[in-house]
């Protein structure tokens, strides 16, 4: 699947999804945490964000959205890693990571690992769907990986709401 300009710019953005979601939308977008727990790391999430197997580590799935779901993101963050403020500001808040960031004053960069276009059967309930925008990117900060994060982009929903025609 060719993706259009809108999924482009998703896919291999090194900024803030939020802020381009929220110029798109012309709205805030908020955060809806569905689950969160501290995780030991497995082999592959010590992989993931480069630490030891065993290590604390924060998941958090999250629903991205304005007037309706636009992404759906899963995140890892090492405890020991992020530091106090920032790790209470995730931990207890539905605000967007790269507002923490810009809170907190971090000056960080986006690595896209990689991104796809796949069919998610598991997630037509939720978006109406079968087709997402896939990506996985790290947020670094001071050469350490603070977060790693995949997030999930109904393909039609979002190609209908921003590219609509004439």
């Amino acid at each position: 699947m060719e993706l259009n300009p809108l999924l482009k710019i998703l896919a291999t953005t090194d900024g803030s999804v939020t802020t381009i979601l929220e110029a798109l939308t012309g709205k805030d977008v908020k955060i809806r945490t569905l689950a969160q727990k501290v995780i030991k790391a497995d082999e592959r999430i010590a992989e993931l964000l480069k630490i030891n197997a065993g290590d604390s580590v924060n998941w958090r799935v999250v629903e991205i959205l304005s007037d309706e779901i636009l992404a759906l993101a899963v995140s890892y963050f090492p405890i020991k890693i992020v530091f106090n403020g920032v790790r209470e500001d995730l931990m207890r808040a539905d605000v967007p990571i790269g507002k923490i960031i810009r809170k907190h004053n971090l000056e960080v960069r986006r690595d896209v690992n990689w991104f796809e276009v796949k069919r998610i059967r598991g997630l037509k309930e939720k978006f109406g769907e079968e087709y997402f925008l896939v990506r996985n990117y790290n947020i670094v900060h001071r050469g350490k990986i603070l977060f790693n994060i995949t997030e999930y982009f109904p393909v039609e929903r979002l190609t209908r709401m921003f590219l609509k025609p004439g």
